[in-house]
């Protein structure tokens, strides 16, 4: 049976955990998932109102949808499955989100993501201090942003992470004579080995292992490492649309669907063969 230790958790940022008993190819669905399936709210269409800065329209609109909202909510349709507008657009499946900015004669002006200003108060910028553009002198902006769900199939910028992997748990063995520099080990960074008079022990290991150690800290062949392949450290970095643990949630959960979907038409076509 699959076992989950937690090791470390932000609450709005990154997520680190330890899976037990599972396998490579199941750990591998999970991260597919949530860089392809996990929905997340970002800007997609942006209706330029005016505009006499020196950004061209393109570069503004490019700029904005890479900005991370916050999306956890759970009332908004994909605008393609929208039963009130059939996925023209509305307010049961987008959010408006308005910028108005100028500038006179004499200043400059740096245009922020908290400039944003959204129609509805639980769609926000997840960063106040995401820099869009720099205006120049007796200039302005005025657009409006059409938000909506989507997935990292569509586009990177609805993907939930910034930063997503896994690695096989290492286990390291050492030779019971073994002679070891205890200057290096103790200067290591990822303090793999714990040091204590002529007695050497593996201390950390959920950071990886240093190579520096293992060449340089013990003699050649007194240090085995090798890796527990059904033993997995999952590791994520939210964008800060979702919370860490929702987006393995929410991945989870798809995943669930994906098999009894599967189940039920593999199901139907054995039926109807039979």
């Amino acid at each position: 049976m699959i076992e989950i230790e937690k090791i470390e958790v932000d609450d709005r940022d990154s997520l680190k955990f330890i899976i037990k008993n599972t396998f490579p190819a199941f750990v591998n669905a999970i991260r597919r998932i949530i860089l392809l399936d996990v929905p997340t709210i970002a800007i997609e269409d942006v209706i330029m109102i005016e505009n006499t800065t020196a950004i061209f329209d393109e570069f503004i609109a490019h700029r904005l949808g890479l900005i991370p909202l916050n999306s956890e909510i759970d009332d908004l349709f994909y605008q393609s499955e929208c039963p009130s507008c059939e996925g023209k657009g509305c307010n049961m499946c987008t959010v408006s989100l308005t910028l108005t900015q100028e500038t006179d004669r004499n200043h400059e002006k740096m245009v922020y993501s908290r400039d944003l200003d959204p129609l509805d108060h639980r769609i926000y910028p997840i960063q106040d201090e995401i820099p869009i553009m720099k205006m120049g002198r007796d200039q302005r902006l005025i657009l409006e942003a059409i938000a909506r769900f989507g997935t990292g199939r569509e586009h990177a910028k609805w993907q939930p992470v910034g930063t997503l992997f896994f690695k096989f748990m290492p286990k390291i063995k050492i030779n019971p004579k073994a002679k070891f520099n205890e200057k290096v080990l103790k200067s290591c960074p990822k303090q793999n080995f714990n040091v204590s008079g002529k007695k050497v022990e593996v201390n950390n290991v959920l950071d990886g292992i240093c190579d520096e150690c293992i060449t340089n800290g013990f003699e050649e062949g007194d240090v085995e490492v090798t890796y527990d392949r059904n033993t997995i450290i999952f590791e994520l970095e939210s964008t800060g649309a979702l919370i860490p643990e929702n987006i393995v949630l929410k991945a989870s959960e798809i995943l669930d669907k994906k098999i009894d979907d599967f189940i039920e038409k593999f199901q139907q076509v054995m039926y109807e063969e039979s």
